[in-house]
């Protein structure tokens, strides 16, 4: 490894250590948080109910990204929280293994208050393994997602999901199926280029 190569490393894991640093001390109100979970900005990450698994990392640079509420939240390995997405649980919301929300995704469990007199929706919110929520995208009230689905930027997902498909629009629709390589666990790409994290060498 030249000398320029090892500077890079250097400054790398000299970067994802603050963050993890950082990680420790802004996750200290959730009842569990597994290993090197990283955070980048300053989220508000208040939710009273909360259980995050390992690998986690959650960005808040342009926008907060905000994960609050006094529900049931339970987050699952290796998730992906980006910039100005906000997931708010009043009854219950689980993420599976392996999802990423995009910039300023939308998941909530209650629609907070009703219309035309009618009260207000609220359900559980399940979003299988694997999935991408798009940016932009809203998940909404009592909504389950299936494993290794990707939302549409902008879509809003109003009813229950399959297993392996597209969806976009609004209300959000089944555009097509998604056919993957062998093993593969989830539907978008990591850091490293590869769509299946289990043939990424692990640098940590």
């Amino acid at each position: 490894m030249d000398l320029a190569t090892r500077r890079i490393w250097v400054q790398w894991w000299a970067a994802e250590l603050r963050q993890r640093a950082w990680g420790r001390l802004l996750l200290r109100r959730a009842a569990t948080v597994g290993p090197k979970a990283v955070v980048l900005g300053r989220p508000r990450v208040d939710a009273t109910d909360l259980v995050i698994g390992e690998r986690f990392r959650i960005w808040s640079a342009h926008r907060r990204t905000v994960i609050s509420g006094g529900g049931r939240l339970r987050i699952g390995d290796r998730v992906f929280v980006n910039s100005g997405s906000v997931i708010i649980a009043v009854e219950e919301i689980v993420i599976g293994d392996d999802v990423a929300l995009a910039n300023e995704a939308y998941v909530m469990d209650s629609d907070s208050h009703g219309v035309e007199g009618r009260p207000h929706r609220q359900a559980p919110v399940r979003i299988g393994d694997g999935t991408w929520i798009g940016a932009r995208a809203m998940v909404l009230p009592g909504v389950t997602i299936g494993s290794r689905v990707v939302v549409a930027a902008g879509a809003v997902v109003t009813r229950d999901v399959p297993d392996d498909v597209l969806v976009a629009g609004n209300p959000a629709r089944v555009v097509r199926e998604l056919t993957y390589p062998p093993e593969c666990r989830r539907a978008w790409h990591d850091e490293w280029g590869c769509p299946c994290p289990q043939l990424v060498a692990d640098p940590a």
